[in-house]
């Protein structure tokens, strides 16, 4: 509940200053905090719709406000200030202090090498733990398969609580794959020409059909989109209403909806001045890509010894795996006469347990390989995987065949 009302808390700070900016009288500025407080439907919504209807039946509005405590630390700092400046401040995009969501971001991102490293560990030393403990047979084939779902879920697990953007900030995405990030830009590139063409004093409708000439040749992701508004724009189909609607369903992102819906909610109060809060969300927006930018640093960083890894795990387990059920069979069926060992080879292999042996190392490997390219959000994570499984095969077999030609 906190990080949402943090996170639309950007955008009513936006909208209150557009508000202050456009007001003739200056009392109505508490009650005006309430109505839109009411309008961006947070958490907290109930308890400004009990605060209205007290206001209704003769309560003071600033009265109410200050009993109001919510979940979000920010908010009440935010709305405290407002009591006190009598909701008179104008407050300017550069006098925002940096959110909590931020600060959390920023220990995140201090945090990350030192988790991911945790993962690595365990990602590697589970495999490698499974081979000495079968060597020395304190596992037997039921715990050994029981184990497995075990890893997946608790690498999984890991990956979610350590490495996953856990964030509501505005410009950080958490679908990371290119064309998310192209189509975002994209995005930013419309608002951004939308605002300057508002700030000439034309209509919403004008300004879209501008915007889309003027950048038409930059769209390639939201080409198709955009057009289809436009179109529907020029054959009167559709009022700006209708467009951002169906601009949101188009985009299909809670991201994309709650900015276009502030927008949208920016020119009906005021188009002349809407211009200016659209810079001001681009300009919240490039300052969380700034923190995301360094996140992509540490990612890239790590992108090396995720591979290093893939590869040279599946060797390692693989020649030490192959030779497991040898071990095994000379442990169990070896009698030592002074210097000399017998071994007794009617006592053949167990096909079956050589087959468990296989299977659980090359799922324990396939488990450690798909999350460590989660990691780096690794598109291609099939063929990686594949790659890495084919090796530990081969190896697998030749560690086999060599310790079958040897006994």
């Amino acid at each position: 509940m906190e990080k949402k009302i943090n996170a639309m808390l950007y955008l009513i700070k936006i909208d209150f200053s557009l508000i202050q900016k456009t007001m003739k009288n200056n009392s109505d500025c508490c009650l005006n905090f309430i109505k839109l407080i009411k309008d961006y439907k947070i958490p907290i919504l109930g308890t400004f719709n009990t605060i209205l209807k007290r206001i209704h039946e003769g309560s003071k509005p600033e009265n109410e406000l200050m009993k109001i405590i919510t979940p979000s630390n920010d908010f009440n700092q935010y709305l405290k200030f407002l009591l006190i400046n009598n909701f008179d401040y104008r407050c300017e995009i550069d006098d925002f202090k940096e959110s909590s969501l931020e600060n959390n971001f920023r220990i995140y991102l201090r945090e990350i090498q030192s988790k991911i490293s945790i993962i690595f560990f365990i990602g590697i030393f589970f495999p490698i733990g499974l081979c000495f403990l079968i060597l020395f047979q304190i596992l037997n084939l039921v715990i050994l398969i029981i184990l497995i779902p075990f890893f997946l879920y608790f690498l999984n697990l890991l990956c979610r609580k350590f490495v996953k953007r856990h964030t509501y900030l505005m410009g950080i995405l958490k679908e990371y794959s290119s064309s998310e990030k192209k189509k975002f830009n994209e995005f930013l590139l419309f608002l951004n020409s939308f605002a300057i063409n508002l700030k000439n004093n034309i209509s919403p409708e004008t300004a879209f059909l501008k915007t889309y000439e003027q950048n038409k040749n930059l769209f390639v992701v939201l080409k198709s989109t955009i057009k289809n508004q436009i179109f529907s724009l020029l054959n009167f189909k559709l009022s700006f209403h209708d467009m951002i609607q169906f601009f949101k369903l188009e985009l299909k992102s809670i991201r994309y909806n709650v900015i276009l819906d502030a927008i949208e909610k920016f020119i009906g109060e005021n188009a002349n001045y809407s211009s200016e809060k659209i810079f001001e969300i681009i300009n919240i927006v490039h300052k969380h890509q700034k923190l995301e930018k360094k996140l992509d640093i540490i990612i890239k960083g790590e992108k090396f010894k995720i591979f290093f890894f893939i590869f040279l795990l599946p060797l390692l387990i693989g020649a030490i795996s192959g030779m497991l059920p040898f071990f095994l069979l000379i442990t169990r069926n070896s009698t030592s006469i002074g210097s000399i060992i017998s071994i007794d080879h009617n006592n053949l292999i167990n096909i079956y347990y050589i087959f468990t042996i296989f299977l659980v190392f090359i799922s324990s490997i396939s488990i450690t390989s798909s999350n460590f390219l989660k990691i780096i959000n690794f598109q291609k994570k099939v063929l990686v995987i594949f790659i890495s499984n084919l090796i530990f095969i081969l190896t697998f077999l030749i560690s086999f065949i060599n310790i079958l030609n040897f006994i």
